[in-house]
């Protein structure tokens, strides 16, 4: 699979659909998402702007990795094998090997840090992706107010950002981690007993 970076023409960007907005497809996400929210009067930090980024993100996530076979303002829905070259050009452009399902492709794309706007912007920039190994700092990094999106946004669409997001909140998880009675939830679902009592 020869991996296409050449980016799609501006007017399928998400945008270049507001009639009082004029596109910078240079310009940062962010920036960009800025102007467009001054531009409509929508406030940061509420649920409206929240929305609307997140809805923004969706669509430049799904129109530069997503969209390679078909026009973004297509109302068909991504053929599996759309679907499979999509994440395989993000694995790509994270430095993952790309696998062989999409399954897959989610899985080791959950394993990795990456910012979902700098993802982004690696696109519509040409920047590369900075891939985080420190998940308190990548924590700090993305979990800042303005940043927020809405969870169920995220779904909608395919749910293509909903597959990248990260759990934030009280830090990373460790497999094995220990509950009631001194034992991990894989130790109890196999029925195993923990340390006795004196």
């Amino acid at each position: 699979m020869a991996e296409d970076t050449t980016p799609p023409p501006p007017s399928q960007s998400h945008f270049a659909k507001f009639e009082n907005f004029t596109p910078d497809d240079g310009a940062s996400f962010d920036n960009e998402f800025v102007r467009l929210a001054s531009s409509q009067n929508w406030i940061p930090g509420s649920q409206q702007y929240t929305q609307e980024r997140t809805i923004a993100m969706r669509q430049e996530l799904k129109l530069h990795y997503f969209s390679q076979s078909q026009p973004l303002g297509d109302v068909e829905e991504l053929t599996e094998e759309d679907q499979l070259n999509g994440y395989r050009t993000l694995c790509l452009e994270v430095g993952i090997p790309p696998c062989d399902t999409i399954l897959e492709c989610k899985e080791s794309l959950k394993k990795t840090l990456v910012n979902i706007v700098d993802l982004i912007d690696a696109r519509r920039m040409g920047k590369k992706v900075k891939v985080w190994h420190d998940f308190e700092a990548f924590r700090t990094y993305t979990l800042k107010d303005e940043n927020r999106i809405s969870i169920d946004e995220a779904k909608k669409d395919g749910g293509y950002l909903a597959s990248l997001l990260q759990r934030l909140q009280g830090g990373r998880r460790k497999r094995g981690r220990v509950g009631k009675a001194g034992l991990s939830k894989r130790d109890r679902r196999l029925g195993r007993r923990g340390p006795k009592a004196l």
